[in-house]
């Protein structure tokens, strides 16, 4: 099993968890995982969740930048439910 599958079968049902938490209370958060694997050595997944303003907090726009420096993702999707919640994803 690779890090990746780990982080797929095991941390990303977590990470939903956490996700959707903080959306509902206006949490700010940041996290990384680094989950190389034979053909990507540098594969990450990255999940941000702005508070109920919509504002990242300036350390977590720093530590942003310091994870991927200069660098934009590919390709961003905004996934949107019948209830109005919105959820975007970067594919980075």
């Amino acid at each position: 099993m690779t890090k990746e599958d780990i982080y797929d079968n095991e941390i990303s049902p977590l990470m939903a968890q956490v996700i959707e938490i903080c959306k509902k209370k206006g949490i700010a958060m940041i996290a990384n995982f680094a989950c190389p694997n034979d053909t990507d050595e540098d594969l990450q997944a990255l999940s941000i969740v702005p508070d109920e303003n919509g504002k990242h907090p300036a350390n977590h726009t720093g530590a942003l930048y310091s994870i991927r420096p200069s660098s934009r993702p590919s390709l961003m999707m905004t996934t949107t439910r019948a209830d109005g919640g919105k959820t975007i994803t970067a594919f980075l």
